[in-house]
């Protein structure tokens, strides 16, 4: 556990700067730690909570609302979530009700016998071309690391403090859509160095409506065992901008979000199911287990069951309204998106393999259950003896069909199969070979004139939109792996498809992955 540290958080409403007939102070108990609350609000109601729905932390919940003389001023939310390592991520969020901005000033302050090294997280800064889909993404990530010279060599990453609101939609069937604006982000912090005593300020602030939102890690332990693979994070979070989570909250990681969304804002952030699921974090735990590491995949990992839990579902939800999907089929939040629960399933599984958590290592068996049953309802578009499982659809309303895309049938599929290689239980390769079936009854319809492929199928069996550039073909690629990895044959149709995809970005100059050049190399492209 942690030593001689105090982490004190000041509280207070700017409406009279001498204001102090009201107030109160209390501290929570981190073990050997002491976290300290102050303010010069009055508490009106506290609330405190545990939670733990995965064996690999402890969420305690402490809620305030904060009274200036009887009126409700501010909010406040601290999540402690300790993990099975010692450590804690701590999440802020300050809520602004009265009329007057509300501010919080915070300090972590530590027992020390030298000065501080703090490394910098923004050594460079590069350039953020504008998206044609999300626009232009203002977030970025943690101020930066402090190696605190204490008795355990304490380490501290501080994110920066992000100042949103929440913007809305309602539905007429009761349900809604939810997003976030972000005002501003600030990098604030004051390092203030005694003799035997190391002190981290950093200042909260919102007006009315707004959330203030911080958080940090505290390491009792050296979060990186190098500097290399650190430098190594450092840049693929700045390069890596739009899959890379620097905004964590204590409801999960906020990310933009495409200008196509309602409510909408040019502006727009949200929970991306997509990269809720911290894939890059996950896959550099398993080869490195650098303790970094560990805490995003751990904080990933309870951020999804507890996303789960806040929506009362069995599967996880999308809760943001894609305008795109809304005037193409009718489609609002909450919906499925087929292809975020896929990439869930895997990762949870592989975290569940990787720490022996029998939960975890059912997360695909569970996803791949879940397809069985919309199969079984006919959430399918059928092409002859075949079906293809459609990309997104609303457990709430099942009337409207949408569209199949290849990259989605494709995860579905190799989900399913990877599925029975578990289990041996014959109903996921039942289904799996019913989508085979339906790619291969529409055979050389998906290739385009110009040798590209189709993005997606319609309910009607019509073919439209643009295929990504290499995504698609490496799941067509892991597919004919999958087959073979069972004892099956290939799809002779499913090696068009891949041959005429290749032969199209050939000539397009395309600059293939390594892994992909490698992956057909292997398979005998370029040979036959």
């Amino acid at each position: 556990m942690m030593k001689n540290i105090t982490f004190i958080l000041f509280m207070s409403v700017l409406v009279l700067s001498s204001c102090k007939e009201d107030g109160f102070q209390e501290t929570l108990q981190l073990g050997a730690a002491d976290f300290q609350i102050s303010s010069d609000l009055a508490i009106a109601e506290k609330n405190k909570n545990e939670s733990s729905l995965l064996p690999f932390y402890k969420d305690t919940h402490y809620q305030y609302e904060l009274a200036k003389k009887g009126n409700l001023a501010g909010k406040l939310h601290i999540k402690l979530r300790e993990v099975n390592n010692g450590d804690l991520l701590v999440f802020m969020q300050l809520e602004g009700i009265a009329e007057k901005s509300v501010s919080a000033a915070g300090t972590l302050s530590i027992d020390s016998s030298g000065e501080a090294e703090f490394i910098d997280w923004e050594p460079r800064v590069i350039e953020r071309p504008h998206d044609k889909n999300t626009g232009d993404d203002q977030s970025t990530q943690p101020i930066g690391l402090f190696k605190l010279k204490d008795a355990d060599s304490s380490e501290l990453v501080l994110s920066k403090q992000q100042i949103s609101s929440r913007l809305r939609t309602e539905y007429s069937n009761g349900l809604s859509s939810q997003v976030r604006i972000l005002h501003d982000e600030r990098k604030e912090y004051k390092l203030e160095e005694k003799e035997d005593r190391t002190a981290i300020r950093f200042q909260l602030e919102a007006a009315k409506g707004q959330l203030a939102e911080q958080w940090f890690m505290l390491s009792t332990g050296d979060l990186f065992s190098n500097s290399q693979e650190l430098e190594d994070w450092i840049n693929y979070q700045i390069d890596s901008y739009k899959e890379a989570n620097g905004w964590l909250t204590a409801g999960g990681p906020m990310k933009k979000l495409p200008w196509s969304i309602e409510p909408y804002t040019k502006h727009g952030y949200g929970r991306n199911l997509g990269v809720m699921v911290d894939r890059e974090a996950i896959d550099r735990y398993i080869s490195t287990k650098e303790r970094y590491y560990y805490n995003l995949m751990v904080n990933s990992a309870a951020d999804l069951y507890e996303y789960r839990e806040e929506k009362g579902t069995k599967i996880w939800e999308t809760e943001y309204t894609s305008t795109w999907l809304k005037s193409a089929y009718g489609l609002t939040a909450p919906y499925i998106d087929t292809r975020h629960n896929e990439f869930i399933g895997l990762y949870l599984a592989k975290i569940g393999e990787e720490l022996n958590a029998p939960q975890l290592m059912k997360a695909q068996l569970n996803y791949a259950d879940y397809l069985l049953g919309q199969i079984k309802e006919g959430n399918v578009i059928k092409v002859a003896d075949g079906l293809l499982i459609a990309d997104y659809f609303s457990p709430y309303d099942q009337k409207q069909k949408t569209h199949a895309s290849m990259n989605h049938v494709l995860g579905g599929a190799n989900l399913l199969l990877d599925c029975y290689e578990q289990s041996r239980e014959k109903k996921y390769l039942e289904a799996a070979k019913k989508i085979r079936k339906a790619i291969e009854n529409l055979g050389t319809d998906w290739i385009r004139e110009s040798g590209d492929l189709w993005y997606q199928v319609n309910p009607d069996l019509t073919f439209a939109g643009n295929d990504y550039e290499q995504l698609t073909l490496v799941d067509l690629l892991k597919h004919q792996n999958k087959w073979e990895s069972i004892g099956e044959n290939r799809s002779l149709v499913i090696d068009q498809l891949i041959e005429s995809k290749t032969g199209y970005l050939a000539e397009e100059n395309v600059i293939l992955l390594d892994e992909v050049i490698a992956e057909l190399d292997r398979q005998g492209f370029g040979k036959r």
